[in-house]
C-alpha cells in the first residue's frame, strides 16, 4: 500500500471511529465502497482493518457512487464512498436522484478522483464526437462515471442510442472487451494512474 493511501486511510479510519456514537463493542459500521477492480473496494479494506483494531467491528459492500448516496440515504449503510458531485446532487435533489437525500453529508476527503475517457488507438475516436456507430463501455448503473458518461455525450448532441452497443461492465470487464475489440471506447472514473488503464 503506499504512503498516500496508508494515509487517507488511517485518517478516514479515525474519522470513522470518532464518529461512532455507541460502544465499540456493541458498533457494527456497514461502509459501501466501489465494485471490485476499482480503487474503492481496496481502500474499503484499508479502512476496516484500521477501525477494527479499535474494536469496531465494520462489514465492507461493494457499491458505487452514486447507489452509496441512496444506501446511506435509506439506512442501507452507515458511510459510503462518494463523489462530491453525487453527494451534491442527492443533497439537492438533482438527477440521478428522485428526491432530496437528507441524511447523507461529506464526512471526509480521501483524493482526488478524475472522469477518464480511453479509446483503442485504431478505433478512429479522437473526440466523444466519434462515438456514433461504435460499441462502448460504461460503468454499471448507479455508477458517477456512468452517469456523467451520459451528459458526456449529450454536450456532442449524442446518447447511448448512437452507438452499436453500450455494455454496462466492470472495470475488469470493459478491459476485456477493449482488448478484443468489443468495444472501442471505455469510461471511468478512478484515480490516476488507474490499473484497468494501464492494462
Amino acid at each position: 500500500m503506499t504512503a498516500k493511501i496508508k494515509t487517507v486511510a488511517i485518517a478516514a479510519g479515525v474519522g470513522i471511529a470518532l464518529l461512532a456514537s455507541v460502544s465499540a463493542e456493541a458498533q457494527q459500521v456497514r461502509l459501501m465502497t466501489g465494485p471490485q477492480g476499482g480503487s474503492w473496494y481496496p481502500l474499503g479494506g484499508a479502512i476496516a482493518n484500521i477501525v477494527e483494531k479499535a474494536g469496531i467491528r465494520m462489514q465492507v459492500l461493494p457499491g458505487a457512487g452514486i447507489a452509496n448516496v441512496k444506501a446511506v440515504q435509506a439506512g442501507k449503510a452507515d458511510f459510503g464512498f462518494g463523489n462530491s458531485i453525487s453527494t451534491v446532487d442527492g443533497v439537492a435533489g438533482r438527477p440521478p436522484f428522485d428526491a432530496k437525500a437528507e441524511n447523507v453529508c461529506n464526512v471526509a476527503t480521501l483524493y482526488p478522483q478524475y472522469f477518464q475517457i480511453v479509446a483503442n488507438a485504431d478505433s478512429g475516436i479522437n473526440s466523444l464526437a466519434d462515438v456514433k456507430g461504435k460499441a462502448i463501455a460504461v460503468q454499471p448503473k448507479g455508477n458517477t462515471a456512468e452517469f456523467i458518461s451520459q451528459q458526456a455525450l449529450q454536450v456532442y448532441g449524442l446518447k447511448y442510442d448512437d452507438a452499436s452497443r453500450v455494455s454496462y461492465v466492470s472495470y475488469t470487464d470493459a478491459v476485456s472487451l477493449m482488448k478484443d475489440n468489443n468495444a472501442q471506447l471505455f469510461t471511468l472514473g478512478t484515480t490516476v494512474p488507474a490499473s484497468a488503464i494501464m492494462d
